[in-house]
């Protein structure tokens, strides 16, 4: 009998420690694909951060009545690596349009360039709070 309960002791404790390392392993699985998938997110949040920022940034502060070609070349850098970022084809349109709008306000003539000026600079703030909006989803 007390064979018998030795073996089955022995047997459960096998039993046991196979169980704890098995739950172990999973667990360290489980617990890096969090990480990973947790670290990817701030990684994106940041990165979105620090692109959304510059552009918005270049938006808010360009001189639609004395636009260098330096202004429009730093909006369409930044405008490029925002939309690399984005999953929102809307954003990415509004984007586009934005600036196809600036790129056409220097071929626009004098008379209808005031009206081009204030679309923009419209398009430009609300361009700027759906960025905002974007990152906020994060």
């Amino acid at each position: 009998m007390l064979n018998i309960s030795l073996a089955l002791a022995s047997q459960v404790a096998r039993n046991a420690l196979v169980g704890a390392i098995a739950t172990k392993v999973v667990d360290t699985f489980i617990t890096t694909k969090v990480n990973n998938k947790n670290d990817q997110k701030k990684w994106l949040r940041t990165t979105k951060l620090e692109a959304f920022s510059k552009l918005s940034q270049e938006i808010l502060s360009i001189d639609l009545n004395n636009l260098k070609d330096e202004n429009t070349r730093s909006i369409k850098e930044y405008s490029a690596k925002t939309i690399l970022l984005l999953e929102d084809k809307k954003l990415m349109n509004q984007i586009e349009d934005y600036l196809t709008n600036l790129i056409n306000l220097n071929k626009t003539s004098d008379d209808r360039s005031k009206d081009m000026k204030q679309i923009l600079d419209k398009k430009g703030i609300d361009l700027v709070m759906n960025l905002n909006k974007n990152l906020k989803k994060i």
